[in-house]
């Protein structure tokens, strides 16, 4: 048998082939390797593996944001909902839907069947699916990190004597007269004594503070620190936005109700915003009178998610805060992030970043979205010069505030310095608060247009940032500046004329040549053209259009046959009652419909109780990959969280429904004093967390005469309301609904 040549050569390129392939499998070595060693074949692999490479390196190995089309939160696929289905698919679980939230169709989900990369390809090939994005790590930069510390208690004092604040003349930002130990240049600070003139804050302004927690121990910032009105130290979600005594702010980090700050960076920015002033002890801050409003998303080391900042800001939003202090940023651009930003009516400041370079080239996020909502803040110097360690950039940043060697409160009632452009945004956060105070109908819009519209023009912040200049809080108000600041004289006060003084007479009567020319041209009388006078066209004035919020038609009104006549029972007892029980997982709900005749009912009732499940035994678990693993299952579940939605004339299985009442677990309980005959009100039970057993009771009663309004009792959970008319209606969050 003749073989032919082009046989042969084939053979032989197929066996080297086969070397090829079992060569890296033996030896270790890869494919990897040879790309790093390739600068050619590097190039062309960072453009197809960049995400997987960030994944792995800036994001939470384990955890994604999902969100889902709108349209796709009320699909469904048998008894499962879109969103299950998906995670399912993905080999995830939920761990916080940010939908309860105010975020629709947004979940935070915990990878744990599958890697990173798969769970991200298969939620991109859902077309009930948005966007996904892993989980960016936020982190502090090396320059805020480092602070060198002052003294525990300043002894110095100011030239005016007011305020009193001891420390007060080491807050250069402040005020500055070139005083030591800065030796800066007089009046490159924010003319806040000026301001104060018309105003040192109000405590009806709160300002969100989204950072490491706040020592809210600290004497100087106690009586600042705010109060949950709604909220009371008693276990239990008195105002019902989802977070148990929250009486001071939350702390994302350990997920429990101390925001206290462990790290020191935002008790520092705490303190340069609203250190109480005029006190006696300590620093001043911008606003003496604000309230501060601990958010805790970065750990004790400076690192965080932004899956917890976008809790925070959803939480601030929630409380309607006017103003939220951003003092971190990050590479990563979080489409998430973004979204609920756009989404709020609050005003952002944040802080530009640390590397020292253009953010126009390399963005730092969020300062560098272009978003209305947002004013990004680079450092200045005691000098009225760009902080070395500042970035900067005409596109994506707005304007500078003091940063560098900033003295302000720290950890355990102390003081200290730190230098940062988070150590500036507090001080354009203050001042917008001082025009909320002055004037609290301003808008978002207006605040920040009056802000980057005042700022005073800094030569040296030319080409650097979009105003060419550094805040200056009293234009911002509406109060004109003298310069310099009037308590200090400028170094000289130089009344010049251009030629000779003609009234001097030289001594003696001495025909001397001039030296120089007698026609003596004094410095230049610089009249500078300022750099544009800012009318602030703000970057640009982005109108976004939210997500359409969907209007949801409920299904048509279901009649239902009346359960069987009973005989009433004696005056305001219970006329019917219904008990209901089951097995439900966290994300899952189950649904039940009442029916309500037109037989007098004067209230209708209901409440659910849980316990968790105990399993004995050791079970052989099959897995991919890893074959048979052995597991010792005794153990019992903690009772699982429900929550009670009530939604009128609406089944919340087979339509998007909205709630008009509704009660937070455990052990929930809400009422209806006056039915309507003829609804259908369909209860669903939401499991928020845990899995277990539920038991649910209705009742029903027929009293004669007007029953008082009884919608929750105080230990029993909450309600939005009194009577279907004047109830706001709530969303009902997606799940997977249980067979019942």
């Amino acid at each position: 048998m003749k073989v032919s040549k082009k046989l042969c050569l084939f053979a032989v390129i197929g066996f080297f082939l086969l070397i090829a392939l079992w060569i890296p499998s033996v030896s270790g070595w890869s494919f990897d390797n040879w790309f790093r060693d390739n600068p050619t074949a590097q190039e062309n692999k960072v453009t197809y593996f960049q995400n997987i490479a960030q994944v792995t390196e800036d994001y939470a190995p384990d955890r994604l944001i999902v969100r889902y089309r709108p349209e796709s939160l009320r699909s469904k696929t048998g008894k499962m909902s879109a969103q299950a289905m998906a995670n399912n698919e993905a080999g995830s679980r939920v761990v916080h839907d940010l939908s309860t939230s105010g975020a629709m169709g947004m979940q935070v989900v915990h990878v744990t069947d599958t890697s990173l990369k798969n769970a991200m390809k298969v939620y991109e090939n859902n077309p009930d699916v948005l966007y996904v994005e892993p989980d960016y790590k936020i982190s502090l930069s090396p320059v805020e990190k480092s602070a060198s510390s002052g003294p525990g208690q300043a002894s110095y004092s100011t030239a005016s004597g007011w305020p009193d604040d001891p420390g007060f003349s080491l807050q250069w930002g402040l005020e500055n007269a070139g005083q030591a130990p800065f030796y800066g240049k007089p009046g490159a600070d924010i003319s806040a004594k000026t301001a104060w003139g018309a105003t040192t804050g109000s405590s009806t302004v709160t300002i969100a503070l989204i950072d490491t927690g706040v020592d809210y121990n600290h004497p100087d910032l106690a009586a600042n620190i705010w109060k949950n009105p709604g909220e009371y130290l008693n276990g239990a979600d008195d105002d019902g936005n989802g977070y148990i005594d929250d009486i001071r702010g939350w702390n994302f980090v350990s997920k429990n109700n101390d925001p206290m700050d462990d790290n020191g960076h935002g008790t520092h920015c705490a303190g340069t915003l609203a250190a109480i002033g005029n006190n006696g002890i300590g620093t001043a801050g911008v606003g003496w009178n604000l309230k501060i409003m601990p958010l805790k998303f970065l750990d004790s080391k400076g690192n965080g998610y932004t899956s917890d900042a976008i809790s925070a800001i959803l939480y601030a939003t929630q409380k309607g805060i006017p103003i939220i202090s951003c003092s971190f940023s990050g590479p990563g651009e979080s489409q998430a992030l973004k979204e609920v930003i756009d989404s709020s009516s609050a005003l952002f400041i944040c802080a530009a970043g640390n590397s020292g370079a253009s953010s126009d080239i390399s963005p730092q996020y969020p300062a560098a979205y272009p978003s209305s909502q947002i004013i990004s803040v680079a450092a200045s110097t005691s000098s009225d010069t760009l902080a070395s360690f500042s970035n900067y950039g005409t596109s994506s940043v707005d304007l500078a505030a003091p940063g560098e060697t900033i003295y302000s409160t720290a950890r355990a009632g102390g003081y200290s310095y730190l230098s940062g452009t988070s150590m500036a945004v507090p001080y354009v956060t203050g001042t917008a608060a001082l025009l909320k105070t002055l004037n609290p109908s301003l808008t978002t819009a207006q605040i920040k247009s009056r802000i980057l519209g005042s700022v005073d023009i800094i030569p040296a912040l030319s080409g650097k940032v979009a105003t060419g200049g550094r805040l200056n809080a009293a234009k911002a108000l509406g109060i004109s500046t003298p310069t310099p600041t009037p308590t200090y004289t400028p170094i000289p006060t130089v009344t010049r004329t251009p030629e000779p003084t003609p009234t001097y007479t030289p001594v003696p009567t001495v025909t001397r040549t001039p030296e120089p020319t007698p026609t003596y041209t004094p410095v230049p009388t610089v009249t500078r053209t300022p750099l544009p006078t800012p009318t602030y066209i703000p970057i640009p004035t982005v109108t976004r259009t939210p997500l359409p919020t969907p209007t949801y038609t409920p299904i048509p009104t279901v009649t239902r046959t009346p359960l069987p006549t009973q005989v009433p029972t004696p005056s305001c007892g219970v006329y019917k009652t219904d008990k209901q029980t089951g097995y439900i997982r966290q994300g899952q709900a189950a649904v039940y419909g009442y029916y309500i005749p037109g037989d007098g009912r004067s209230k209708i009732e209901w409440s659910v109780f849980s316990r968790g499940t105990c399993v004995a035994g050791e079970e052989s678990i099959t897995h991919a990959n890893k074959g048979v693993i052995k597991e010792n299952n005794n153990y019992c579940t903690s009772p699982p969280i429900i929550d009670i939605y009530v939604c009128k004339n609406c089944n919340p299985k087979n339509s998007r429904c909205y709630a008009s009442y509704y009660a937070r677990g455990p052990d929930a309980y809400t009422a209806i004093t006056k039915p309507a005959p003829g609804s259908t009100y369909y209860v669903m039970l939401y499991a928020r967390s845990g899995s277990g057993i539920y038991n649910l009771q209705m009742n029903s009663y027929k009293c004669g005469g007007d029953t008082p309004t009884i919608i929750a009792s105080a230990d029993r959970g909450i309600s939005t309301g009194g009577t279907d008319e004047n109830i706001p209606p709530i969303p009902v969050p997606s799940a997977e609904f249980v067979q019942i």
